[in-house]
């Protein structure tokens, strides 16, 4: 295995400031009031005024005026705008012209669909101060813009394909926010591909990853088969978690049928559920995946405590002798997981050698994998 024991890096100095969207703001405001007239190549005119979090235009990254004319900048890095706040930027009166100023993989996020949307790439936008007269401004936008631009040849060089000459492995997005920029493209990937997809950070370490789901035979969201791809936090490299996902119906609360259901079925496939299986499956139909693949030990967990009574009453009906709250470091199945109703097993996957493309194609043929061997 490729992997190095690097864990995340720190930027410095500015490209540490850049991950910041506030800070971003604040430094696209400091050129503006530098020179003001790069705008007029953007938006078409010279604002007489920059504002920040302007509070009667839905606290906007920035809003550019000039006398009738307003425009609305909306920044964004390691986050997207939801559907909310961009229903209150398109409700704005007078109607602002509007512009997401976002990284390059974020482009088509403004399409025929959002007609009313600019898209600006920030490396751009921040580059069009490098030639101002006034020597601030120009060094600060050279510096800004290169750092920026450095981002945007990182992710698309993480999803290029197969043998083109700028493709690049996953292990390059060594900064978290990047990590998140790949992982909700991967998660619209995932989708368009007919999946159930969704991208997120593990609760209290904030670790980047991206997680598919396809339902099980005859059943829909609530019952699936699941595979995540989850980066790892003291060291470059990840692990591709693979099982049986189960949620209560809707309107319903988890109960033992849920539990013993989701339950059977992860241990119907126990030999599925195992890292050495689905590498085989790989190498025999997708070899260039497979050698991503790896486990120096068991892919999943020995049982720990009695599972039974947790399937019949939950871990809340199930407390420990020394009084504690039960969970499932304390009382756990064979299989690795989250809760009562997902049994996993764990493979490592190469980061220094596999590209976010191929992380796509890992997660989308796990999925295959799984419901193919459904009893």
């Amino acid at each position: 295995m490729g992997n190095n024991t690097r864990p995340w890096v720190q930027n410095r100095g500015l490209g540490r400031l850049l991950t910041q969207e506030t800070t971003v703001s604040d430094i696209i405001q400091l050129l503006s009031d530098r020179d003001s007239s790069p705008w007029e190549g953007v938006v078409g005119f010279v604002p007489d005024d920059v504002t920040r979090e302007a509070s009667k235009s839905n606290r906007a990254d920035l809003l550019l005026s000039a006398g009738q004319r307003r425009a609305v900048i909306e920044v964004k890095l390691g986050h997207i705008m939801s559907a909310e706040q961009q229903g209150k930027y398109e409700s704005l009166q007078p109607r602002p012209d509007l512009y997401l100023a976002a990284l390059d993989a974020d482009r088509h996020r403004v399409g025929a669909d959002v007609p009313r949307w600019t898209f600006i790439s920030l490396a751009d936008l921040l580059a069009r101060w490098s030639e101002a007269e006034d020597p601030l401004a120009r060094s600060l936008a050279v510096e800004a813009a290169a750092a920026v631009s450095t981002w945007d040849r990182s992710i698309s060089g993480v999803f290029a394909a197969r043998g083109a000459a700028d493709r690049l492995p996953i292990r390059v997005l060594d900064q978290k926010f990047l990590a998140r920029v790949a992982t909700r493209r991967i998660a619209e990937d995932l989708r368009s591909r007919g999946r159930y997809a969704g991208d997120g950070v593990t609760a209290g370490g904030g670790i980047p990853l991206v997680v598919g789901w396809t339902p099980i035979r005859g059943e829909g969201k609530d019952r699936t088969f699941m595979a995540e791809v989850r980066w790892w936090e003291t060291k470059s490299g990840g692990e591709l978690r693979f099982g049986v996902d189960f949620d209560p119906r809707p309107g319903e609360k988890e109960d033992e049928e849920v539990r013993r259901a989701a339950y059977d079925l992860a241990t119907s496939m126990a030999d599925s559920l195992d890292a050495a299986s689905i590498r085989a499956h790989f190498d025999a139909h997708r070899p260039e995946l497979a050698s991503l693949l790896s486990r120096t030990r068991s892919s999943r967990p020995k049982p720990r405590g009695e599972w039974e009574p947790v399937i019949v009453h939950g871990f809340a009906g199930v407390p420990l002798a020394d009084g504690k709250r039960n969970n499932r470091n304390r009382t756990r199945p064979a299989f690795y997981g989250d809760g009562t109703l997902r049994f996993q097993a764990i493979a490592e996957i190469d980061f220094a050698e596999a590209s976010a493309a191929d992380l796509t194609d890992l997660l989308d043929g796990t999925l295959s994998y799984l419901a193919a061997r459904q009893p």
